[in-house]
């Protein structure tokens, strides 16, 4: 379902890249970025209203807007950001599409390996912004989530982007896999990056110091 046969990243041929590859390049990793930042979400059916829904809460609405645009980009849906009595904001889109893309690669978080090179850049972006912590001691960035299996596979994908990672433990709550050292920092910065605007905010104070 997944499987996109296009331009791989990093794939550069003497000729220039068309513009339609571009293109094709660019949307891959914002569908990417959908299925990244929607762990930091949750999908669900109401069979009462035959509705297939997929919600994302952040304190942040303006990283929101990102996801929400990002969601337009790749499946043409009207997306819809509200205030919650929490103080939080809540994204909610309707898609049976999206909620069954969602649902079916969530069975096998391995199958992302498969996937181009672009896609995988645009989920490790939606991921880090939407699980992902900056951490000054050590020069350090971590990424937590509650599923051993996704946080295995995204240490396969980062290595497969020559970024090392440390050791995988577990705390109270979740797995955590962690990210040491300056360089190592500026590699997941030139390739992967963060759009969420203060988490890469203190990447780039981090990488400045």
């Amino acid at each position: 379902m997944f499987r996109e046969h296009i331009l791989s990243f990093g794939l550069r041929h003497e000729s220039k890249i068309s513009p339609l590859h571009e293109i094709i390049s660019m949307n891959l990793i914002e569908k990417g970025f959908v299925f990244g930042a929607s762990e930091d979400g949750t999908i669900y059916y109401r069979p009462s209203r035959n509705q297939y829904n997929i919600e994302i809460e952040q304190k942040v609405p303006k990283w929101l807007e990102i996801v929400k645009k990002s969601i337009q980009k790749t499946y043409n849906k009207n997306v819809r950001i509200s205030k919650t009595s929490r103080g939080y904001f809540r994204l909610l889109v309707y898609s049976k599409q999206l909620h069954n893309d969602l649902k079916s690669f969530r069975k096998d978080y391995s199958l992302i390996l498969t996937e181009n090179k672009n896609f995988q850049i645009g989920f490790l972006r939606g991921f880090f912004d939407a699980e992902g912590t900056v951490h000054n001691k050590r020069y350090s960035i971590r990424v937590s989530s509650k599923n051993r299996e996704t946080i295995l596979v995204i240490k396969k994908m980062l290595n497969n982007f020559n970024i090392k990672t440390g050791k995988i433990h577990a705390d109270k709550t979740a797995y955590v896999l962690p990210l040491y050292g300056k360089e190592n920092l500026r590699k997941f910065d030139s390739v992967i990056s963060f759009r969420h605007e203060e988490k890469e905010q203190r990447l780039s104070n981090l990488l400045s110091a």
